[in-house]
């Protein structure tokens, strides 16, 4: 996987900046979250002006004309001017780069897909589609960032299995963050399995980064920021291990509590959230949740027996 290019993505901010600008309308409110006991309502389809076919067919024949070019900028901004025209039509000429050879070309159809406002449910496969076969980072974080931005809920199963399977912990964060604007409880499964295995050998309990081998002093903490280091140190953005691990782990708490409506500071408080709203949840609680809550409970009575037969002999 190439490395995250800050320069790339600068630019590739600013694009969704002036699509954003261009927009009519787009500074709207999304509609706001289910709620946790009922499904996923489909997205609704926005009331804002949208062009007729005709119109969409003119803008589809000048960007491929001006698409021709050699010159990326000439490229780049033909796919802008293609996104303000809001048309079913326009929006399958769009899906159809998420799987264009050139990088940029593919983080420029994410961005511009998410203003196709007249139909996101449209956007949304596509860029839900686009999560199986993509294999760049940066095109992934533009995806996650469409997908939060239209609420797509549909794409919660894809997007949970490219953060848990994802070896990019940039490319994790944003997913969170995603998670975290769509407010749905079918989110937290996959959530869940990042904060008790991923990344591996790792835990965050009481705020602290532990790699729990049972050894005494600081050893286990300088294990995991070994680990950390070892499988995360190649990804050239800011922040340095074990900062950047603290990030992570609280991009998970974050959209934990945005899901949830209250704060839960380790896995163990979640699992027992999602026991305790079992009846509630939109799908049956996977029988790995009680089992797992109920080892990690019995590993932190033990561990609290040990501390007190320890005590006296201090």
């Amino acid at each position: 996987m190439r490395r995250l290019d800050p320069f790339r993505l600068a630019a590739a901010a600013a694009l969704a900046a002036a699509l954003l600008a261009g927009t009519p309308g787009a500074g709207a409110p999304r509609a706001a979250a289910q709620d946790a006991k009922d499904p996923a309502p489909p997205p609704k389809k926005d009331d804002r002006p949208v062009s007729g076919d005709d119109a969409a067919l003119a803008a589809i024949e000048r960007f491929q004309r001006d698409f021709k070019s050699g010159d990326e900028g000439r490229r780049m901004n033909a796919i802008q001017s293609l996104g303000m025209t809001k048309n079913d039509l326009v929006t399958k000429e769009l899906g159809k780069l998420l799987s264009h050879p050139n990088v940029e070309v593919r983080m420029a159809a994410a961005m511009v897909l998410d203003g196709q406002y007249q139909n996101t449910a449209l956007a949304g496969e596509y860029l839900r589609k686009s999560l199986g076969r993509e294999d760049d980072a940066e095109v992934l974080i533009s995806v996650c960032l469409s997908l939060g931005r239209i609420l797509y809920r549909e794409s919660i199963p894809d997007l949970g299995e490219v953060i848990q399977k994802n070896g990019n912990v940039f490319v994790k964060i944003e997913g969170l963050k995603t998670f975290g604007k769509m407010k749905d409880t079918r989110a937290l499964v996959p959530i869940l399995d990042l904060w008790l295995v991923n990344p591996q050998g790792y835990s965050w309990e009481g705020g602290e980064v532990h790699y729990d081998s049972g050894a005494p002093g600081d050893k286990d903490q300088k294990k995991a920021e070994q680990m950390y280091k070892e499988k995360y140190g190649d990804q050239k953005r800011k922040g340095a291990p074990p900062t950047m691990l603290k990030t992570y782990i609280q991009a998970i708490a974050d959209a934990v509590e945005k899901i949830c409506g209250e704060k839960l500071s380790t896995p163990t408080e979640l699992m027992q959230w999602m026991v305790k709203h079992e009846a509630e949840l939109p799908y049956k609680l996977p029988s790995k949740v009680k089992t797992t809550l109920k080892e990690w409970q019995e590993r932190a009575a033990k561990k609290a027996k040990d501390r007190e037969k320890d005590e006296p002999r201090k």
